[in-house]
């Protein structure tokens, strides 16, 4: 018993030994996480989260590597957690906190919450540089420009001849119609700082509006090197371009925005999500406007994938059901070619469909040469995480009722709470009607038409 007793105690005291060896401090988490190594980041947070109960600075840093990923809703629960608790650490800083939850809302565009952050910093700091800016920021977006201005003003009272108060002044004079005063300010902010990009677009936009296409051009370019304002600095280039006739130009250019458009889609995981991002107005302008620019070259087929790009998400935009119809000879029948393909090329197309719509396959069956039944995983944490239930068919005709009631006992009988149905041809009404308060979600022919040429070009 006394020698069990002692390896015992051996082992216990390696275990911790190896244990205390393995742990990684916080702040070289932060440091990972500053290296953009996120996935190991999270790793070792998760393993320093579950040694201990609560840690308000492991929490801010998981907030920050889901801030960096753009998953801001769950960098937001992270943050209120620590709020919740109020519990605030060496980089869990209370000011800290709350300027992050700030700028993540600002982010999602939730203006009205992130004001209330930056109010309760102003009353904790009433002379702080960094509180006056962000809230002249926020009521810049939220279109009430005087009081911006004087949020603007305070800042630079606070830190003289700073170029993103400077800016964010000409920016409200720009949007008051004070061109004088907008291009003083904005002049003086793109010299004082060639990295104020917000300045430099809004510097195009003056350009633009008095017809300086060259200039505009030029400040668009500076702009491009902000992500975030990329896609709409790409946008003006085109539009200078077709201002100027130089169709060639424009069209580069638009391509390069759709291009933009395609690889972000491509990112977002959940489907629902990546059709609401798709659907977006501005995203179906850029399509639609790339379609009329290839019409002036001639480049009808190029036209008619961008009619059918934007009726695969909104069939009822402007004129593009008529303009289809009027071009249909120039259009590709992707769905007839995907009817009769033979079987092996079916199932490699089902599995990219699949792993598009952003699900990981499990299970795959090949019912016969026309069905294909998955059971499937999301990819995404965003969406539900148990398995669901895919059905997929190539024939002339619709889905009807009875393959989605047959689909449904199908679901029953596995215990499968999800279900999708992948139609080439699109479904009855009678199959939809069966389908309402049931948990079974349908993408039809537009959807198919649209993976099948992503498809194709990918191949």
């Amino acid at each position: 018993m006394l020698i069990i007793g002692i390896v015992v105690l051996i082992l216990i005291v390696v275990l911790v030994f190896v244990v205390s060896k393995g742990t990684v401090s916080l702040k070289e988490i932060s440091k990972i996480i500053d290296r953009n190594d996120y996935e190991r980041a999270k790793a070792l947070l998760q393993k320093h989260l579950s040694m201990k109960k609560f840690s308000s600075d492991a929490h801010f840093l998981m907030a920050r590597i889901y801030e960096n990923l753009e998953h801001y809703d769950y960098a937001l629960m992270e943050l209120k957690s620590i709020v919740k608790n109020h519990d605030y650490g060496n980089l869990a800083a209370m000011d800290e906190i709350y300027r992050m939850m700030g700028d993540i809302y600002l982010k999602l565009n939730k203006l009205d919450e992130a004001h209330q952050q930056y109010l309760m910093l102003e009353k904790e700091h009433p002379d702080e540089y960094n509180v006056a800016v962000h809230l002249g920021r926020i009521l810049f977006y939220k279109k009430q420009y005087e009081q911006a201005i004087a949020y603007y003003n305070k800042a630079l009272k606070l830190r003289s001849s700073d170029s993103e108060a400077m800016g964010g002044i000409g920016m409200c004079y720009f949007q008051l119609g004070d061109m004088k005063k907008a291009h003083d300010n904005l002049d003086q902010a793109v010299k004082l700082d060639k990295r104020n990009f917000l300045a430099h677009y809004y510097y195009a936009l003056y350009y633009h509006k008095h017809q300086l296409f060259d200039y505009a051009i030029s400040e668009y370019e500076q702009a491009m090197h902000d992500k975030d304002l990329k896609l709409k600095s790409i946008y003006g280039k085109a539009k200078c371009y077709q201002d100027k006739e130089v169709n060639v130009r424009a069209v580069e250019s638009y391509e390069q925005a759709v291009d933009l458009i395609e690889q972000k889609g491509d990112k977002i995981r959940d489907f629902k999500k990546r059709t609401g991002y798709f659907v977006d107005p501005f995203i179906l302008e850029i399509r639609y406007k790339l379609a009329r620019a290839y019409i002036y070259d001639k480049n009808f087929s190029g036209a008619m994938e961008q009619w059918q790009e934007i009726a695969s998400v909104s069939p009822d935009y402007q004129d593009v059901r008529q303009l289809i119809n009027e071009n249909s000879r120039y259009g590709k029948d992707r769905i007839k070619d995907f009817l009769i393909m033979k079987e092996m090329d079916f199932e490699k197309i089902t599995r990219y469909i699949v792993n598009y719509l952003g699900y990981i396959i499990k299970k795959l069956k090949m019912i016969n040469k026309e069905q294909v039944e998955i059971e499937a995983q999301p990819d995404s944490l965003d969406v539900f995480q148990g398995v669901t239930l895919i059905l997929l068919k190539r024939s002339y005709n619709p889905v009807g009722e009875r393959d989605v009631s047959s689909f449904y006992e199908r679901m029953q009988k596995l215990r499968i709470k999800k279900g999708l149905v992948i139609s080439a041809t699109g479904s009855s009404p009678n199959a939809l009607k069966f389908a309402l308060g049931k948990p079974i979600d349908f993408a039809g022919k537009n959807q198919v038409m649209r993976l099948l040429k992503r498809y194709e070009h990918r191949v």
